[in-house]
């Protein structure tokens, strides 16, 4: 990297704010998801007969209910545009990334596995027995998928992307969104976590800290080489915080399956910067989470592996 691609890496004050905006609406995804957690237990303990299914529906529901209002107010309070609209034609390559690298991610991710000589199932915490019922898995599955979906675009693109669009240039905020994203919502026990919890959210914290050093040496240094050295540690104690957080060091193929998953958001990304549509990181979502199904039950059958 040329010391001048160093020193504008350094972010600005406007990114620098815009990373704390995204950190900040992240903190509110947190304290709302208590909010839902804690009045699903009140409501609990004053309808005893509610049963297990309608209390999570309604707290499902109020969950996602609630991010949606969060990430409307925000776009409510800046001229954005959240990507509510169709790909075009020309968006043909975006969506055919959508729905062909996340599978490829998954199973390029299985491969490996299977080379090792460790279950798929052991990374993502998902087993179907041999007698299992096709019908019902992807009952589940489909499910799954009218929770998981809307709540990654929600957190993922209007949360993150969204704000971070709005002071970096297409690839930063495309790099810029995979790791905050990554750090918030990866998780190594399988799947997407949804909601950052308290450790995430405090990687996430850091790396705006980062993002706020970086834009003072950006303004009050004026030597090149001295910003470039700046730009320099900051990269690397984010890639620090980055793989500490996603535990991407544990393993070889736990950390494959880990990146993996950063990969596929960086795909989204990659697919909302370029159609500026919902539907195409929706699709890379749909065709990750289909394909990881898809490599459970080529692997059905036999104790479960975790």
């Amino acid at each position: 990297m040329s010391l001048y691609a160093l020193v504008r890496a350094l972010p600005d004050r406007a990114a620098a704010r815009q990373t704390a905006v995204a950190v900040a609406l992240l903190a509110g995804v947190l304290a709302w998801e208590r909010v839902v957690r804690a009045t699903a237990h009140a409501l609990a303990a004053a309808v005893p007969g509610i049963g297990l299914l309608a209390r999570g529906l309604l707290s499902t529901a109020l969950f996602v209910g609630g991010v949606a209002l969060l990430a409307a107010g925000y776009a409510a309070s800046r001229p954005v545009d959240v990507g509510l609209r169709w790909p075009s034609r020309d968006d043909a390559s975006a969506v055919a990334l959508a729905l062909v690298g996340p599978v490829a991610l998954v199973g390029a991710t299985a491969a490996l596995a299977r080379v090792v000589s460790v279950p798929y199932g052991a990374l993502a915490k998902a087993h179907y027995g041999a007698t299992d019922a096709l019908v019902p898995i992807l009952a589940v599955a489909g499910l799954g998928l009218l929770v998981s979906v809307p709540a990654l675009l929600l957190v993922c693109q209007l949360l993150v992307q969204t704000p971070l669009r709005v002071a970096l240039d297409a690839r930063e905020a495309v790099a810029a969104t995979t790791l905050l994203a990554g750090v918030a919502v990866v998780s190594d026990t399988g799947g997407f976590a949804l909601v950052p919890d308290l450790g995430r959210l405090a990687a996430a914290v850091v790396l705006a800290v980062l993002a706020v050093l970086g834009s003072l040496a950006n303004a009050r240094l004026d030597d090149e080489r001295a910003r470039a050295l700046t730009a320099g540690l900051l990269a690397v104690l984010a890639a620090a915080v980055g793989a500490s957080a996603l535990h991407l060091l544990a393993s070889l193929v736990a950390g494959a399956y880990v990146l993996a998953r950063v990969c596929v958001l960086a795909v989204a990304a990659v697919a909302y910067e370029r159609s500026d549509s919902l539907l195409a990181p929706a699709l890379a979502y749909t065709a990750f989470a289909l394909a990881e199904v898809a490599v459970l039950l080529a692997g059905a059958g036999g104790p479960a592996p975790f």
